[in-house]
């Protein structure tokens, strides 16, 4: 028979035998992980608002035109009319639509002198890129598509309004000439 200190001795190594076995497993095991994704999205809608009005609007007064003389009239004889005036639009977007509605009033159409009728020209051309511009004849509306915004997505317009006898004719008829232009600029 075994004494009673032996047999704790033997109970005691037992214990701590298993005990060591159990921490060795368990410092042994694979960590557990676990994982988790979350979505985020957000939409901008495309914007245009004018940030720099013309000149014409915002002073109430509508642009005075240039004259060019005509030479061969002595005094007085105009060749063309013209002038021009610039917009700046703060957009958020890489490229733009531009329209451009003109509207037009010449003096009283001549009886006799009918080479000498107005005829009006609105050429719209973009501050970013001078190569893109747009151009109407008479009334009616101008368009272009596509037209590159600056680094900031900012598009500005020059318009300029030229009024010229019809072809043939030597210079314009006496009368008042005006025109109105509005540039609408559309995020694409």
């Amino acid at each position: 028979m075994l004494s009673n200190a032996f047999r704790r001795i033997l109970i005691a190594s037992g214990f701590a035998i298993a005990t060591s076995f159990m921490a060795a497993l368990s410092a042994s095991a694979a960590p557990t992980t676990a994982s988790s994704t979350t979505y985020f999205t957000g939409t901008v809608d495309p914007s245009c608002a004018v940030s720099t009005d013309f000149t014409g609007n915002t002073s109430g007064t509508a642009n005075t035109y240039t004259k060019t003389a005509y030479a061969g009239s002595g005094a007085g004889g105009v060749l063309q009319l013209q002038a021009s005036d610039t917009v700046a639009f703060n957009c958020n977007s890489d490229t733009v639509g531009v329209s451009a509605v003109v509207v037009t009033t010449p003096p009283t159409a001549p009886v006799n002198a009918t080479l000498l009728a107005g005829v009006h020209t609105a050429l719209v051309t973009s501050t970013v890129d001078g190569t893109q511009n747009t151009t109407q004849t008479g009334n009616g509306t101008a368009t272009g598509s596509a037209w590159k915004t600056d680094t900031q997505g900012n598009i500005g317009a020059t318009v300029q309004s030229t009024w010229n006898p019809t072809a043939g004719g030597q210079e314009l008829l006496d009368g008042t000439y005006l025109a109105n232009v509005a540039v609408t600029v559309t995020p694409n």
